[in-house]
């Protein structure tokens, strides 16, 4: 009886959060393109500012690679009006947090600041992403920074194993493209081509601004029109191809200098438009997200095969897919892959039992209300979905994760999965 009580306050709370994260929260769209989201909450005087941009490693060639990702590091030494290391000074000195990410279909800069700096926090962030300098010794510098860190990911085999798996599971879309890039591009691209690069990229319709905090929403609108609302429109470029079909599996093996085997396997999934991702995030969820997961129950605890299991789903604009991952000794691999395949058979045949499913629902919802409570995640949530054009699947999602059914799961493992397309990329001991 307990338990369903606090199930059921649980479960009242998120849903109140989930609501309130709405509650003000105001969608524009301006005459060049440039989105923007605005939301008022005084509960704290901080305020979070996000600027998204669609660009990311999937909007690479070749010649490109790592581009997206250099250029977010290049966009932090100076602007027009703040030359050098002007914007980071001031957000230290208002006591406030700047930083940025690349991924494979974005690259976001976000500024956390109390509430009398956000103004100041707009203006910056909007010169640093309209009006950057490139200057040509900053470029020469950040070279060698940007190389270093290729070079420390060349090192790590687990992100080692998530490039070779992309490069395995994706053939005929951008989505293999790797995010770090390579180190003779960076190393020898020239200032011209950076510079072209950003423009093509960096224009008002393909931005998200967005706000969250302690703020005065006419001045936000206000300060947003005056800077980023004012730049010129410029046409959009042609977006990358981000479609799979689903196809055999493949499997890619190497030898380095691991201590023990590291394994990461999948199949693809659906895209962000279709229903089948709040499926997804249940169904692989229960096979493998912590230690009541099926794989860690079997793998780990019952069989003492791994070190570590887990899986989950990657959603994506385009093809998205299944992770299912694992740490253990070399002489295992036949054991593991036997007793991780059975496992996942079993599923897809079964589906999950009625109690697997409730208790998943319930620690996918915690996991948002906690999330969303601070300006940041709400900013971030925001101005990702909003710039993926999807921001009804955040709008409605945990309605549509209660709406999953044991039948869709085992619709879905059916429709996605077989043993045949699960796709492996395994690195082991030399």
């Amino acid at each position: 009886m307990k338990k369903i009580l606090i199930s059921s306050v649980l479960l009242f709370l998120i849903t109140s959060v989930y609501a309130d994260v709405y509650k003000g929260a105001e969608f524009m769209k301006f005459s060049n393109g440039l989105n923007a989201v605005i939301k008022k909450d005084a509960s704290v005087p901080v305020v979070s500012v996000n600027i998204w941009v669609r660009v990311g490693s999937v909007n690479e060639n070749e010649q490109q690679a790592g581009l997206s990702h250099f250029i977010e590091h290049l966009l932090f030494k100076g602007s027009k009006n703040y030359p050098g290391d002007l914007m980071t000074r001031n957000v230290e000195k208002m006591g406030g947090i700047i930083n940025a990410a690349t991924s494979k279909e974005y690259t976001c800069f976000y500024i956390d600041i109390q509430k009398d700096g956000y103004v100041e926090a707009i203006k910056m962030l909007a010169d640093t992403v309209l009006n950057p300098l490139f200057p040509a010794d900053e470029i020469t510098q950040e070279r060698k920074v940007v190389i270093e860190e290729i070079q420390r990911h060349l090192d790590n085999p687990q992100s080692q194993l998530f490039e070779y798996f992309m490069q395995t599971v994706y053939k005929e879309s951008a989505y293999k493209n790797s995010i770090i890039g390579n180190e003779n591009v960076i190393a020898n691209i020239s200032r011209d081509n950076i510079i072209s690069y950003f423009k093509t990229h960096y224009i008002p319709s393909n931005m998200v601004v967005s706000v969250v905090g302690d703020i005065d929403v006419e001045e936000t609108k206000k300060t947003i029109e005056e800077t980023l609302g004012k730049a010129v429109k410029e046409k959009v470029p042609a977006e990358p191809v981000l479609t799979e079909s689903l196809k055999k599996g493949e499997t890619f093996t190497i030898k380095d200098k691991t201590a023990h085997t590291y394994l990461l396997a999948g199949f693809l999934g659906p895209d962000m438009s279709s229903d089948d991702i709040y499926t997804a995030d249940i169904a692989l969820n229960i096979l493998g997200s912590g230690k009541s997961s099926r794989l860690y129950r079997t793998l780990k605890e019952e069989k003492k095969l791994v070190f570590a299991v887990s899986s989950s789903y990657m959603t994506l604009k385009g093809t998205g897919s299944a992770f299912l991952s694992a740490v253990f000794e070399q002489n295992k691999y036949d054991e593991v892959m036997a007793a991780l395949t059975a496992e996942i058979n079993r599923y897809a045949n079964d589906g999950p039992t009625q109690e697997e499913l409730d208790k998943i629902k319930m620690n996918i919802k915690a996991d948002w209300l906690f999330g969303l409570q601070t300006f940041n995640e709400q900013a971030g949530q925001f101005g990702y979905w909003q710039l993926q054009g999807h921001l009804s699947a955040f709008k409605n999602y945990l309605k549509n994760i209660d709406k999953v059914t044991v039948q869709d799961v085992k619709n879905f493992m059916k429709k996605y999965y077989s043993q045949d397309r699960l796709s492996k990329a395994v690195i082991f001991p030399k």
